[in-house]
């Protein structure tokens, strides 16, 4: 296990000094936007959670288990100024070659109305993104588990067009007694295949070094997690812009704000089996997206999930700006079930 962890560090720092050659402030950031509503109501960013939820595997691939096998999951998000987002995934268990899953995420940004350079209206046109998920996950014993996504991505804005690949790294580790799970990640690792026009550099994907934990308490119903992102970008400065336009770091960031700004922070209420309350918190969204004088819950996330055997369902409310909420809803099923089903009735026929 050392050994093995010695490894994934070592060849961390080596994809950090290559990607750290090439040009550009990134690109594709839809990868970076929380599709599933569970983990949007736990702040975000969670990628320890144990359970066997396929919508959890666009945070950590190596949360693939064979409890996920033949279910399929849908996800989608209303998010601001008409733009909508989600990702569907459906997975299968492969045997001794451990398990899969095949994944689509995608953006769609609306329609813009076109106008030439006097302002006179052109036409309409359209925006979106889309990233194919393929995603390979394999258990090592019963406390150990290692996946890996590759994500070819296209992007369509108005005529112009590019190509891109990125990648997800993980690992998970379970405790004997199964109440903590700690895991690690590499997220969206990769770059632009085609640019948007000819010329233009090629720009990478902004990739993200993630570690996180779960813990369930042993006597109660109840479950923290949090996740510590963007770990290989650490203490990026909140800057100010002065008349000038000129960024300079912004005063009173303190030390304990700038580990905040790298935490998202939840917990799990699950007084039965059939329903889990959620609540989350996000420092850094509270913190830029915060209003001085506005009250709100910017930063604030909650949710719950509704289990009926069969089909899992969840649903997530984050703020982002006073009287501005972000819904998330997420749909799984066991199809599984529904086929077993299918066939008794047939037949007791």
């Amino acid at each position: 296990m050392k050994r093995t962890l010695l490894s994934f560090f070592l060849f961390v720092i080596l994809l950090q000094s290559s990607f750290a050659q090439m040009a550009g402030e990134g690109v594709f950031n839809f990868l970076q936007m929380t599709t599933s509503a569970r983990t949007a109501a736990l702040g975000g960013v969670q990628i320890a959670l144990p359970d066997a939820d396929p919508e959890l595997l666009l945070q950590n691939p190596a949360l693939l288990s064979p409890g996920m096998n033949n279910t399929l999951s849908v996800n989608y998000a209303n998010y601001l100024a008409g733009i909508g987002f989600g990702y569907g995934v459906y997975v299968k268990d492969l045997g001794k070659y451990g398990m899969a899953a095949i994944g689509i995420q995608f953006v769609d940004y609306g329609q813009f109305v076109a106008a030439d350079e006097t302002g006179v209206k052109t036409g309409n046109f359209s925006a979106s993104d889309y990233a194919l998920a393929l995603t390979w996950g394999k258990s090592f014993g019963s406390l150990f588990t290692a996946g890996a996504s590759l994500k070819p991505i296209y992007s369509h804005l108005e005529n112009y067009q590019s190509f891109g690949i990125a990648a997800d790294l993980g690992i998970v580790r379970h405790t004997r007694n199964q109440l903590t799970t700690l895991a690690m990640c590499i997220r969206n690792i990769g770059t632009q295949l085609t640019t948007y026009y000819d010329g233009s550099s090629h720009e990478r994907v902004n990739w993200s070094l993630e570690m996180g934990c779960t813990h369930k308490l042993k006597f109660a119903p109840f479950r923290l997690s949090a996740t510590a992102y963007d770990l290989n970008k650490w203490n990026a400065e909140v800057t100010d812009t002065d008349p000038n336009g000129i960024n300079s770091p912004a005063s009173g960031q303190s030390a304990l704000s700038a580990v905040m700004r790298h935490l998202s922070l939840g917990a799990e209420i699950f007084p039965e089996n059939r329903i889990t309350f959620r609540l989350g918190y996000n420092y850094r969204r509270h913190n830029d997206l915060f209003v001085t004088g506005q009250s709100g819950l910017v930063g604030f996330t909650t949710g719950l999930g509704i289990n009926l055997s069969a089909v899992h369902f969840n649903y997530a409310v984050s703020g982002y700006y006073q009287g501005g909420m972000v819904q998330n809803f997420s749909l799984t099923a066991d199809l599984a079930r529904f086929t077993s089903s299918h066939s008794t009735t047939k037949d007791s026929k």
